[in-house]
């Protein structure tokens, strides 16, 4: 993913700016549609978080965009990413929960038990 967003946000165009990566679509030839990971080379040396947070620091640094990393804004950016991630289960079961009801009977408004068809 980190070498994904070099490639979208590449130093010499974002430097000290904040935008989306659709800014640099005409030079980088990434756009919403296009983002293939294709001809990327993977860093299998990467291996700890340590690792992963050095090289996500140094991703920030060279483009200067320390600046925009407040804690609200890291908290506002992990809320996004949340959500998005709710969203992949906001309408599955919840699994074992799913199963109590399905066995459990239906009830009517007046208290009545419903058969199940």
């Amino acid at each position: 993913k980190i070498e994904l967003n070099g490639r979208k946000y590449p130093v010499h165009l974002c430097k000290g700016k904040s935008g989306k990566y659709t800014k640099y679509s005409t030079q980088t030839g990434i756009t919403k549609d296009n983002q293939s990971t294709d001809n990327t080379a993977t860093d299998l040396s990467i291996t700890t978080v340590e690792q992963v947070t050095d090289v996500i620091r140094k991703f920030a640094t060279d483009r200067t965009w320390s600046k925009y990393h407040t804690p609200r804004n890291i908290v506002l950016a992990l809320l996004g990413e949340v959500g998005e991630l709710a969203e992949l289960f906001q309408w599955r079961g919840d699994g074992e929960e799913e199963d109590k009801q399905q066995q459990q009977p239906e009830t009517s408004i007046d208290g009545e038990e419903d058969e199940k068809k």
